[in-house]
């Protein structure tokens, strides 16, 4: 499985089914380079590996993701919030 790949062409899905790869490394990697996409749609499975996966630094790098992502988002409707009221 290629995440470097994945990430480079922003492939949401893939890197999101990466999450359940039996290899810890995978995992991890794949929790980094969705943190580095940024994509939305990755938050749920962040929330979700960031408690449950049995590898602490699985977990670390899910969370680490999740909060990027998450303040991307953040930032996003802040910048929309802005543009609607001019």
């Amino acid at each position: 499985m290629d995440i470097d790949t994945m990430r480079r062409k922003r492939d949401v899905n893939g890197l999101i089914g990466a999450l359940s790869d039996p290899d810890t490394g995978i995992r991890q990697a794949a929790a980094e380079a969705l943190g580095s996409v940024g994509d939305e749609r990755a938050l749920e499975a962040l929330e979700r590996l960031k408690f449950s996966d049995p590898d602490t630094e699985v977990r670390r790098a899910a969370s680490v993701a999740h909060a990027l992502v998450a303040g991307r988002l953040a930032e996003k409707k802040t910048v929309e919030s802005l543009l609607l009221k001019t």
